[in-house]
């Protein structure tokens, strides 16, 4: 008889219900300004909704997310290498 192995979570697990919507981002941007998202204007948020406070969830969805678009430019790489040394400081 063999057992099914149960799969490991991933870090970033439930950041869908954490993470800001448009209208939250807008907000964010306004009131805890560019230390929220690590990509230009509102793109790759890393704060939970309604706070200041960076998530790590956050800084691992972004690293994830950079990391699968970063054949379609240089920047994305850059993103993905700034998640990268926060999640080590985090």
């Amino acid at each position: 008889m063999t057992t099914m192995k149960t799969r490991k979570n991933v870090p970033w697990k439930h950041w869908k219900q954490q993470k800001p919507s448009v209208h939250q981002k807008t907000l964010m941007l306004k009131r805890c300004g560019k230390k929220c998202f690590l990509g230009s204007k509102k793109s790759f948020p890393i704060c939970k909704k309604n706070t200041c406070t960076i998530s790590k969830k956050g800084v691992y969805a972004a690293y994830i997310r950079a990391r699968q678009y970063r054949t379609k430019g240089r920047k994305y790489q850059s993103i993905a290498t700034r998640a990268k040394r926060m999640i080590r400081k985090l």
